[in-house]
């Protein structure tokens, strides 16, 4: 396998891209929009990768980041739960993120 400088400068621009997500995520600002733009990026990703086990992360990522955009739209029906469930999956997101940067 051959190792090429652009594969390089995409895996640090991919690195820092999800550092990113993360930061923001952390923050607490407008997260439902940074949610939206963290699953059109995974599917931009998925379109170019063929490594099963990248796909198999990408795939747990955007199936949590749905459900805290499912959450957040049917908020005012889980008034009382819904910030705790929310906490709860930002921190599993921010977790994927975390393990899958500590992969590359």
């Amino acid at each position: 396998m051959d190792i090429a400088f652009d594969d390089i400068i995409n895996v640090n621009l991919l690195k820092r891209k999800y550092e990113d997500y993360a930061n923001s995520l952390t923050s607490g600002n407008n997260i439902k929009a940074i949610v939206k733009d963290f699953i059109s990026f995974i599917k931009q990703i998925r379109l170019t990768t063929f490594n099963s086990v990248l796909l198999g992360i990408l795939d747990e990522q955007e199936r949590i980041a749905k459900k805290i955009l499912l959450i957040y739209n049917i908020r005012y029906i889980l008034l009382i739960f819904y910030k705790s469930i929310i906490k709860m999956m930002i921190n599993k997101l921010i977790n994927l993120i975390k393990s899958f940067l500590s992969l590359i």
